[in-house]
């Protein structure tokens, strides 16, 4: 083990290149004991980093096999925003602007459906951004719902701490453009305000919602 390293990044490493390991299989590489292996492998399924199985043997006790879960995976860097966005430029120099604008209509088109099944279009406006907030929280965006009072008239803001697109957002205004028109449509209202954006160098992708008071008053 590098002495640089510590023996968390260790563990992650080594589950990572390994795939699956037991804790005697760990300790074949770190220079430390079982019980301290144990202690790092208790700490990292509690923040859900790893997973454990167990596997029955055909003599003696079942074996326990750790490795990473989603969340521990994503600690390592990737480069597929990169390469999505060189992808995109392809599209864009081969096929022009048109044809990326077509490419995020379309997703945009196919998360609709997705939404329009978990959002409930009569229920009250603070219940479809909480469905909404959930929905987004699942897809990885670390969203959170809140109410501010100053801003009157029963608004609703949520905030996006993780944009999961952030590489291809900061190059083509689109991803965000969607993402508006997606909220205004599954959330019934056209009453919904991006305040701050982590594409345009905010904390957050935070909205401010409100009812549609044209539409109410056509009700």
């Amino acid at each position: 083990m590098a002495k640089d390293k510590s023996t968390r990044e260790a563990v992650l490493e080594l589950l990572k290149k390994k795939q699956e390991l037991s804790v005697s299989g760990l300790k074949e590489f770190l220079d430390i004991t079982e019980m301290a292996v144990r202690k790092h492998l208790i700490k990292l399924e509690g923040e859900g980093l790893i997973s454990s199985r167990t596997v029955r043997q055909p003599m003696g006790r079942p074996v326990i096999f750790y490795s990473l879960t989603k969340a521990g995976n994503d600690l390592f860097p990737n480069s597929y925003g990169k390469i999505a966005v060189e992808i995109l430029h392809d599209i864009k120099d081969s096929m022009g602007e048109d044809a990326i604008d077509i490419l995020f209509n379309n997703r945009e088109q196919r998360m609709r459906k997705k939404y329009q099944r978990r959002i409930f279009i009569d229920d009250p406006l603070a219940d479809r951004v909480k469905q909404l907030v959930d929905v987004q929280e699942e897809s990885g965006y670390m969203a959170e719902m809140a109410s501010d009072p100053e801003l009157g008239d029963g608004a609703v803001t949520f905030a996006q701490f993780n944009c999961p697109i952030s590489a291809i957002a900061n190059e083509y205004d689109k991803p965000c453009e969607c993402e508006l028109k997606l909220f205004k449509e599954v959330l019934g209202t056209d009453d919904v305000e991006r305040v701050s954006c982590i594409a345009k160098g905010g904390k957050s992708c935070k909205y401010v919602v409100k009812e549609d008071k044209v539409k109410n008053s056509q009700i």
